[in-house]
């Protein structure tokens, strides 16, 4: 019994070697841990989701005044107005106010996350991304189209899109579609947006011209017709 035992104890359960054993415990009950961590996380992260969802944006200014943030509808507005994009404006709102927050960070929900949160629920109530060309609305519009049957749009949603594009181009001097945002191939979010707008009248026709002229880079086989007719314009200058 006592031979049994020595042999138990040198190779651990069901004949594992001990060593083999403990370690196998030691990674099981660290990705135990891990697992639970990321349980615990998600859940926090959506109980913060909530929070933030069901803060009007009165409560939102009351608890950012308490740490010194100064920020009301008002505001937001009117430096919007000035700069009228989302990204750099809060960048802007965090490079003054941020750290006040993340360092304190008295109440988990709120931190430098509350700018962007702030902008996305008041900006589209003033502003339209036709007037604007802010290219984070107009991602966001393509986001909500693309979710979608492209071919159950309504075409005045896509051309919504399409008019943002020229005020970007126009008001940024920017002419690259490549330039619009990061990770998004507008080259080819065009030429699918466009392919299923049926109504080509003038309107629209003007429309996809505007877009030529503004985007060096902007595919002349989306619309050859309408290319032609650029080029014909561009070369009578």
């Amino acid at each position: 019994m006592m031979a049994i035992n020595g042999i138990m104890s040198l190779t651990g359960r069901n004949g594992v070697d001990s060593d083999e054993y403990d370690q196998w415990t030691a990674v099981r009950g660290r990705h135990m841990n891990e697992d639970h961590k990321f349980r615990e996380d998600l859940y926090n992260a959506v109980k913060l989701m909530g929070k933030r969802r069901d803060t009007s944006n009165e409560e939102y200014f009351a608890a950012l005044k308490k740490y010194g943030v100064d920020l009301s509808e008002e505001t937001i507005i009117a430096d919007y107005r000035q700069i009228k994009d989302v990204e750099k404006l809060d960048q802007m709102y965090y490079d003054r106010y941020g750290r006040i927050l993340d360092d304190k960070q008295e109440e988990k929900w709120l931190n430098s996350d509350a700018f962007m949160d702030l902008l996305d629920r008041i900006v589209p109530q003033h502003f339209d991304i036709e007037e604007t060309g802010d290219p984070y609305f107009i991602t966001s519009a393509v986001d909500e189209i693309c979710r979608n049957d492209l071919r159950k749009v309504d075409q005045k949603t896509i051309e919504k899109v399409l008019r943002a594009l020229v005020t970007f181009s126009r008001t940024r001097d920017q002419h690259l579609l490549d330039n619009v945002a990061e990770f998004y191939d507008f080259g080819n979010l065009l030429k699918e947006l466009i392919r299923v707008c049926h109504n080509r009248d003038q309107t629209f026709r003007a429309l996809i011209r505007q877009l030529y002229e503004c985007y060096e880079d902007m595919d002349p086989k989306i619309f050859p017709s309408v290319y032609k007719e650029y080029l014909n314009q561009k070369n009578m200058k």
